[in-house]
């Protein structure tokens, strides 16, 4: 068994409306495992909105839990078993109706072709309950299929790739909105070491999102893709870059229109390793949100240093 420990504190300053604007936020996990078992659980006090349309600050606390297990990679099949619980409270009573919980239990077959892949099949329920929203017109129950591998993907590849099918039935009606809804998405976690200096991290997902814009919108399509690349210039100076797009489909309106948002993030960093425990660095980080509802659109320029202790 192998355990570890995280925490992190960081506070964001703006240059314009610095008593709306500026925020700390802080995380902390604990992660149990082995080649078979994982548990843990992750907690996260920030002022983004975990499902709101808005780009306003609010502060909650959210907390995941997590378990998976897997029998032995050794023998041809396997069988697996994984569960989570996503809760999400607000701080302000004005925001906690978007305060929920989110259950989900699951269990793959794995198929494996050897020790380091694994071609799987899952099922996934999950279940969403809104204890203050009025109505409780947002609470649904949802099914979910995938197909995909994970391990040794192929030649110096690692990670997870799968295709989806989401399905999800919501609790009660809601006149001007579907009670049933589907998605075909995906799932990509991989990454590329093509020397020892070198790293290349290709992350994505399509998934359904829930969301309170314009009352009868109850979800997102929500499709992400992000490339990360580093490259270690020295023994102890790493320079990276991150370049991701995020594009988040709104369901139609019961006035037949759709809002359609574009983000698209650019962020550069250099990374210094002091010691084996010890490092620190600086980014920059550029963020643009274009939406064909024009009060939507914005831009953002951020730039930060950190320290990061691992004991």
């Amino acid at each position: 068994m192998k355990l570890t420990a995280d925490a992190g504190v960081g506070y964001h300053a703006y240059t314009e409306n610095h008593d709306r604007n500026n925020f700390w936020e802080a995380l902390g996990g604990l992660d149990l495992r082995n080649d078979q078992f994982n548990l843990g659980d992750r907690i996260h006090y920030t002022t983004d909105p975990a499902n709101n349309a808005e780009t306003e600050r609010h502060k909650r606390l959210s907390n995941t839990g997590y378990f998976s297990y897997a029998t032995s990679y050794d023998k041809m099949f396997g069988l697996g078993f994984f569960a989570s619980d996503i809760f999400d409270r607000y701080f302000e009573s004005e925001m906690q109706y978007l305060n929920r919980n989110r259950v989900n239990l699951g269990t793959r077959l794995y198929y494996n072709m050897s020790a380091k892949t694994h071609f799987f099949a899952e099922y996934m329920y999950s279940d969403i309950d809104y204890q203050e929203s009025k109505g409780k017109v947002k609470n649904s129950h949802g099914h979910s299929l995938g197909l995909g591998v994970e391990g040794q993907v192929a030649s110096k590849v690692t990670g997870t790739a799968k295709v989806t099918y989401d399905m999800r039935d919501y609790e009660r009606e809601l006149e001007g909105a579907n009670k049933y809804n589907d998605l075909v998405g995906y799932y990509v976690a991989l990454e590329w070491k093509p020397t020892m200096r070198d790293v290349l991290r290709l992350s994505g997902e399509r998934s359904m999102q829930e969301t309170f814009y314009g009352g009868v919108n109850r979800y997102f399509a929500d499709t992400l893709v992000s490339l990360y690349g580093a490259h270690k210039l020295t023994d102890k100076l790493t320079a990276s870059l991150t370049l991701a797009w995020d594009n988040m489909h709104y369901s139609k309106r019961v006035d037949n229109t759709k809002r359609n948002d574009d983000l698209f993030i650019v962020r550069p960093e250099l990374d210094y390793q002091f010691k084996e425990w010890l490092s620190a660095g600086v980014w920059y980080q550029f963020r643009t949100r274009h939406s064909n509802v024009n009060r939507f659109d914005y831009d953002s320029n951020k730039a930060g240093v950190f320290v990061k202790a691992t004991f």
